[in-house]
């Protein structure tokens, strides 16, 4: 603050220092320098802060799902957490409550850092028979198959496909053709 107060005196202890054999001879070119490489640093130190993004279900308090197995059914699950992030693709029975976390620094690859999976299982009444949970190490790398499954028919490049219909009469949609059925039931009858 003194240094502002008395700028001649600010001047002199800069010309006697090392900076102007940095270059810097003028005390404003210092100081706005001075500010433009803190902003600057300020930019880059908060361009490497994470982004977290959370995915799924969402417990309203922080406590992870609480399910009593033989006295819960599905009515209370409900009321109490709302309808499951999935349901079980070949057994309705089963519902899944599911969260993740995912964070990413810059422009680095989205890392999953939590993932936690509650599998509640019913039995014929409707009532909670099983109770599991996975975590982000019971996950698995699924590889997928670079096989293609054939189709019926031919092979047709893409200038058979552009020229094909070249030459060809023109397609009669269904009620066109008097000839033609326009539903089940055969030919209309005039």
């Amino acid at each position: 603050m003194h240094c502002f107060r008395n700028l001649n005196l600010c001047r002199l202890r800069v010309r006697a220092s090392i900076l102007p054999l940095l270059g810097f001879t003028n005390l404003k070119k210092l100081i706005h320098t001075s500010i433009l490489a803190i902003f600057i640093s300020g930019l880059a130190i908060s361009g490497c802060a994470p982004i977290i993004d959370r995915h799924g279900f969402i417990a309203h308090d922080a406590r992870a799902i609480e399910v009593a197995v033989g006295n819960d059914n599905k009515t209370t699950l409900t009321s109490r957490y709302g309808n499951p992030t999935q349901m079980g693709v070949f057994d309705e029975q089963v519902w899944y409550y599911i969260s993740s976390t995912q964070s990413q620094r810059a422009f680095f690859k989205v890392k999953t850092t939590d993932r936690s999976i509650t599998a509640i299982s019913f039995d014929d009444d409707d009532k909670v028979s099983e109770v599991r949970q996975y975590a982000v190490n019971d996950g698995r790398i699924i590889d997928y198959s670079e096989r293609q499954t054939p189709t019926r028919g031919r092979e047709v490049t893409f200038l058979e496909q552009l020229f094909g219909s070249v030459g060809r009469s023109a397609v009669t949609l269904p009620g066109q053709d008097p000839n033609l059925p326009t539903a089940a039931g055969g030919p209309r009858t005039q």
